[in-house]
């Protein structure tokens, strides 16, 4: 196997060697693995003896790139190259784990990851474990016996090897990450929610799914999420019936990002399927994709203990406190906290309202509490009806009632014109502020969505006999 370094790339590693001063500096890790294989290398890490944040600070000036210190003990930092552009780089920059890069090498989590190259002889490669021969066989191998449980972490960034390059692997790999997941708990919540979003990401899903049952990590997830212990095997158990329905979401994403077919059923209109494919392009947060927040948030619906074998006792969902519960397990922001309530909470709706005939208040009712993330809890829903799902009974027809509403009927049903404010309110009625004003101006937008009020005086009136009416 040869390294493969484009012009850009050499042109970046020499001027990182001109700014390292008298200190060697070698490249490692994930970077020199794909390189290998004739892959691009976005993100690079490097490593020194000493001067690593010196050298970060020399680099983000000479490029004008934005630098921030990662670790100060073990002097690490990051340099952000051409920041929320589509061709962002992060260059990561950390002085040697232990004497010399050799015993860095070692402290590593697998053998693919564990070579280097000296910016001096990029020529050459280093690798003391043998990590292009493991490369070459398809094979991932520990760096040690202590490799997974020193970082517990690397089982996920394991599983996500495993499944992006398609690598076999023993029993003591097996053996080795079930021990060490469950030290899962140890590992700041951020970590971990970073590493499942590049799990999510991976384009063999079902594979990853399947790792993530067999290592015992989603025990651990159901557990430092929900607190429930896992006494048994439970999610092996139920690993068909959790994968059906989160393949289910992951191919339905797959078919919007194609414009495939599998979506026509929910959204006719071609308009309305690439609307909705650039609402879930969006980050909503830290630079997290709303379609993978979307995939999480499904995981973690079915692995919570309202997707249990007994349906009798299943505990209910409480949006609220599910939102709560996913927020501290992985440190996410407000909005992402919002997102997810919004979501299980409308989830849970729409089976309510398949259970009746809902009208046109009801649909803007539903868009009042969760807006756009509505349609994700739809989404959700349809993929339940595709995968069998029995917990929840949904209508296909509500289901696309609620795209169609959407896309269609927004000033009609969704969002209708205000036609007063409460200023307006205050002075035509002689009415002070208060909850008093919020309650009318709430029932004059329902009453909008109903056809009954079409103009401000229609608007006052109804108000006005709102009042007298609980006088």
């Amino acid at each position: 196997m040869n390294l493969r370094l484009d012009r850009d790339l050499l042109q970046l590693l020499e001027l990182i060697r001109e700014s390292a001063s008298d200190t060697r500096v070698y490249l490692v890790g994930g970077a020199i693995r794909d390189l290998l294989l004739g892959r691009s290398a976005k993100d690079l890490d490097f490593v020194q003896a000493h001067g690593s944040i010196q050298l970060a600070k020399a680099v983000s000036r000479r490029l004008k790139g934005a630098m921030y210190t990662l670790d100060d003990v073990r002097n690490s930092a990051r340099v952000i190259l051409r920041q929320g552009e589509q061709d962002e780089q992060i260059l990561d920059f950390t002085s040697f784990i232990g004497e010399n890069l050799e015993e860095d090498l070692r402290q590593r989590d697998f053998t693919i990851n564990a070579m280097a190259l000296d910016l001096d002889t990029s020529e050459q490669l280093i690798d003391p474990l043998g990590g292009e021969s493991d490369l070459k066989d398809g094979q991932l191998r520990l760096c040690g016996p202590d490799s997974l449980t020193s970082d517990p972490l690397r089982v996920l960034r394991g599983v996500r090897l495993i499944s992006s390059y398609n690598l076999r692997y023993g029993l003591e790999i097996t053996e080795a990450m079930r021990v060490a997941i469950k030290k899962l708990g140890l590992v700041s919540g951020e970590r971990i929610r970073d590493e499942l979003f590049k799990c999510l990401a991976v384009s063999n899903f079902e594979a990853t799914l399947t790792l993530l049952s067999e290592f015992g990590i989603l025990d651990q997830l159901r557990l430092l999420v929900f607190g429930v212990d896992p006494v048994e095997p439970q999610l092996q158990r139920q690993s068909n019936k959790l994968f059906a329905p989160l393949t289910g979401l992951k191919d339905t994403l797959l078919a919007l990002e194609e414009k495939g077919k599998s979506l026509l059923t929910l959204v006719p209109e071609e308009k309305h399927l690439i609307a909705y494919q650039a609402m879930l392009e969006e980050p909503l947060q830290g630079g997290r994709k709303r379609r993978y927040l979307l995939l999480l948030c499904s995981l973690l619906l079915h692995i919570h203990p309202l997707f249990g074998e007994d349906k009798k006792g299943a505990v209910e969902l409480a949006p609220g406190m599910f939102s709560e519960q996913v927020a501290q397990a992985f440190l996410t922001g407000q909005k992402e906290k919002v997102y997810f309530q919004a979501v299980s909470d409308g989830f849970l709706k729409l089976a309510a309202l398949s259970a009746s005939r809902p009208g046109k208040l009801d649909y803007y009712r539903f868009f009042r509490d969760f807006g756009a993330y509505g349609l994700d809890s739809a989404l959700l829903a349809m993929v339940e009806i595709q995968t069998h799902g029995q917990r929840f009974q949904f209508s296909p027809e509500i289901l696309r009632e609620v795209f169609y509403t959407w896309f269609e009927e927004q000033s009609q049903i969704v969002n209708p014109p205000r036609l007063v404010d409460g200023n307006q309110l205050q002075r035509e009625l002689s009415i002070g502020p208060g909850s008093q004003v919020g309650n009318l101006l709430e029932a004059i937008r329902e009453q909008q969505v109903l056809g009954n009020i079409n103009t401000a005086a229609e608007a006052i009136a109804f108000a006005r006999n709102e009042i007298r009416r609980k006088v």
